[in-house]
């Protein structure tokens, strides 16, 4: 709420902005948030799906909104002359297409500032006009953004997303940083990404998990750790203990624990449907018998003997 009312109080003063054109401002009597009878109204477009399937939508999100204009907090920040008025935008199926058409209708009904989209590449065609609407540009307020590229500086039009404000507590970068924190607690140093490209659409639209592998990549990177991705909708038909032969192979197979990877990997994506491994490091079975339990029998002899040799 604290971060909504400092916005819609800068927006008062908008007219310091930067003109990202480069051009003459063209006037808009409807830009002006006061009118020359006194009275002053801060229009706010909401660019969110009607479709409740996404974590972020307009039938959540409108009464959380309308819900914090009631709170004193909100309502006492705001000059008693200052009125405010939602309006709301279907950004069908969080679309990245409709999310332009929708910014665009909420541009030409004189819009002041916008509140989503939240999907990450709706989000990303949005935000990437914002700053050449308008005299000055029109704010972007978002709870998505989770990608590595919407963490980049955005202090002048010569920045991508400028005039986009992140008002979410965490980002893919931040998750990113979680798991190598954990890795350098135990001195690992290589990973196995397991990614369902598809996977988890109502966080932030089309391709979240893809986004989030792409994040974490980026990071593991930076920080030296190697990484082998495993994409599982290019799988050739082979199930997941094929493929764990195939992307753990030789790499990671060793008496330091390459084993017990491939057991509790295949164990969490069984039971828990997500990908992790690598919580317990001194199981109780032998790694012979995890292998033969999680990975087959002929897979496991091989590489028994091969250990022995």
């Amino acid at each position: 709420m604290g971060v909504l009312a400092l916005l819609l109080i800068g927006l008062v003063g908008s007219g310091l902005g930067q003109n990202c054109r480069e051009e003459e401002p063209r006037e808009r009597e409807c830009e002006n948030v006061c009118r020359g009878d006194g009275t002053c109204k801060i229009r706010a477009a909401l660019l969110l799906p009607k479709n409740t399937t996404f974590d972020a939508s307009l039938p959540v999100v409108e009464p959380v909104f309308e819900l914090a204009m009631q709170d004193d907090v909100v309502r006492d920040a705001f000059p008693s002359w200052v009125d405010f008025e939602w309006r709301r935008y279907d950004v069908s199926d969080c679309d990245a297409a409709y999310a332009v058409i929708t910014a665009i209708d909420a541009y030409n009904d004189c819009s002041h500032v916008f509140f989503g989209p939240s999907c990450d590449f709706a989000l990303a065609s949005v935000a990437r006009i914002t700053k050449f609407l308008g005299n000055t540009g029109i704010p972007l307020v978002t709870t998505g953004g989770l990608t590595f590229d919407f963490v980049q500086p955005k202090q002048s039009c010569h920045h991508e997303y400028y005039m986009m404000v992140r008002s979410g507590p965490l980002g893919f970068k931040d998750m990113a940083y979680f798991i190598i924190d954990i890795m350098r607690h135990y001195d690992w140093r290589q990973l196995l990404l397991i990614n369902e490209p598809e996977a988890q659409v109502h966080v932030a639209g089309k391709s979240t998990c893809l986004l989030m592998m792409k994040t974490f990549a980026n990071y593991l990177k930076k920080e030296d750790i190697i990484y082998t991705p495993w994409d599982t909708t290019s799988d050739g038909g082979l199930n997941y203990t094929e493929n764990l032969k195939f992307y753990l192979g030789y790499k990671y197979t060793s008496n330091s624990g390459g084993f017990l990877m491939a057991s509790t990997i295949h164990e969490y994506m069984l039971l828990e449907g997500i990908a992790v491994f690598g919580r317990e490091m001194q199981p109780q079975q032998t790694y012979e018998d995890l292998l033969i339990q999680y990975v087959g029998n002929n897979f496991a002899n091989d590489k028994i003997g091969e250990a022995k040799r």
